[in-house]
Formats: C-alpha cells, structure tokens, sequence
C-alpha cells in the first residue's frame, strides 16, 4: 500500500516470480527473462575449472 498499489494476491504474486513456469529448451530460457542468446560457434570462455 505504501508504493502506491494493492498487495498482490497469492495467484498474482506467482505470476509475477514466474513460479510453476518451465520452457523446453535454453534459448527460449534466456529470451523469456531478458537474456541475451547462446553464442554458436563463438568462444565461451572457461565452461568447467581446470584440476
């Protein structure tokens, strides 16, 4: 109530956190929150630390 809007409900307050929310591959992942996409084919740095 202090910013100005109701408190969420519980249903709402989900949808918001994206809770219950599953995509099949990484790409879709990255682009549904804001992400830039996988590089193909480019260098990805250090993907595992070396023993």
């Amino acid at each position: 109530r202090e910013f100005g809007r109701p408190i969420a409900t519980a249903q709402q307050a989900r949808e918001i956190s994206k809770i219950g929310v599953f995509y099949d591959t990484v790409e879709e992942s990255l682009l549904a929150n804001g992400f830039a996409p996988n590089r193909n084919g480019a260098h990805q740095g250090f993907l595992r630390k070396a023993a």
